[in-house]
């Protein structure tokens, strides 16, 4: 009723003028962009900056805030000239991009050119691109001696069946033939451990891959894991330090992880620690809580907050985030070794 009488009795001029601020006063308010120069780096795993230039680019979770950016000085620096919307409500990230390598990321959702002109975002840090499945089973039978293809290949075609145990009995027939055979024993490995759950068998199968090609990656990672499943702690310790010799290039950063677990459970707490810090600078989110178990066990209540309240908010699809929580509420108190979540869920 008030909007079909408002303007009775005015002229229809000063009507339309009156319409007029109405309509102003109901359109959106034009959001206000701030410039702002953010200025980052880029290194390696070991913290060198990379030996080329890498670019860096935005990408939102709108098309219309992706960009790419600048690229690295030598010193794998760089400066990015953006302009900032504080009200803007969507979620943006930087990486750095480089042909065969990854990147972590940085979060810049929060950045706010409303208070600041220059901000400085934390590294980012590239890796190789290979990844290493520790239970990948590679089917190849390159440099096989002839006597071992034929049992090797009916392995391979009892795995396309999902005949496990003749999968096995025809890979142990291969590595019988052929004992230098690594891929051939961490296959019997992979199969024993994961779809037998043979702990023993799979331990001396890994072993032997090692022993057979000490330079092959996969079964360091899936003997680390294994031992650290049984809580054999001087094993799991064992293998991620003979890993972390081998593997200059540092391809498998979780690695550093598994060895803060066996430290800790071998009551290594400063090594347990310096594992844990390596491993948050490789960007793995589970490093965070660990690092935070090992406070606790220092006597460092606050710092051990600190750290497993950050993980949980790193990754909130954890499926233990209820009993770490739990866990966090209790630290100092009788009840905390009551909720004892496992330090890696593997």
């Amino acid at each position: 009723m008030f909007a079909k009488h408002a303007f009775r009795g005015i002229s229809p001029v000063v009507n339309f003028i009156f319409a007029a601020s109405l309509v102003s006063s109901v359109q959106p308010v034009v959001a206000e962009v701030y410039p702002l120069i953010v200025q980052g780096k880029v290194t390696m795993p070991d913290g060198s900056p990379p030996p080329f230039s890498v670019g860096i680019e935005r990408i939102c979770s709108d098309s219309q805030g992706s960009a790419p950016g600048p690229i690295t000085d030598k010193k794998g620096e760089y400066t990015w000239r953006m302009d900032v919307d504080p009200l803007r409500s969507r979620a943006c990230f930087i990486r750095a991009t480089h042909s065969g390598y990854t990147s972590s990321t940085v979060d810049i959702s929060a950045l706010d050119g409303s208070t600041k002109t220059t901000v400085t975002v934390n590294t980012l840090v590239i890796t190789n691109g290979r990844v290493v499945d520790p239970y990948a089973i590679i089917s190849s039978d390159s440099g096989l001696p002839s006597r071992a293809s034929g049992p090797w290949k009916a392995a391979m075609k009892a795995l396309d069946a999902s005949n496990d145990a003749e999968a096995v009995t025809q890979m142990q027939a291969t590595v019988a033939a052929a004992p230098k055979f690594a891929i051939g024993w961490h296959a019997l490995g992979v199969v024993q451990d994961r779809r037998q759950q043979k702990v023993a068998e799979a331990r001396a199968a890994y072993e032997h891959a090692i022993e057979a090609d000490p330079k092959l990656l996969a079964p360091y990672i899936a003997l680390a894991r294994l031992c650290l499943k049984a809580k054999d702690w001087q094993c799991a310790a064992k293998n991620a330090d003979a890993l972390i010799k081998i593997d200059t290039k540092k391809t498998v950063t979780e690695i550093y992880l598994h060895q803060a677990v066996a430290r800790y459970g071998l009551k290594d707490l400063d090594g347990a620690a310096a594992s844990a810090q390596q491993a948050i600078q490789f960007k793995i989110p589970r490093a965070e809580y660990v690092l935070g178990r090992i406070l606790e066990a220092k006597g460092d209540a606050a710092g051990a907050r600190e750290h497993m309240s950050k993980y949980l908010g790193m990754d909130k699809s954890t499926p233990d985030a209820d009993s770490i929580q739990v866990h966090l509420q209790n630290i100092g108190k009788p009840e905390a070794a009551a909720v004892d979540p496992d330090l890696e869920v593997l």
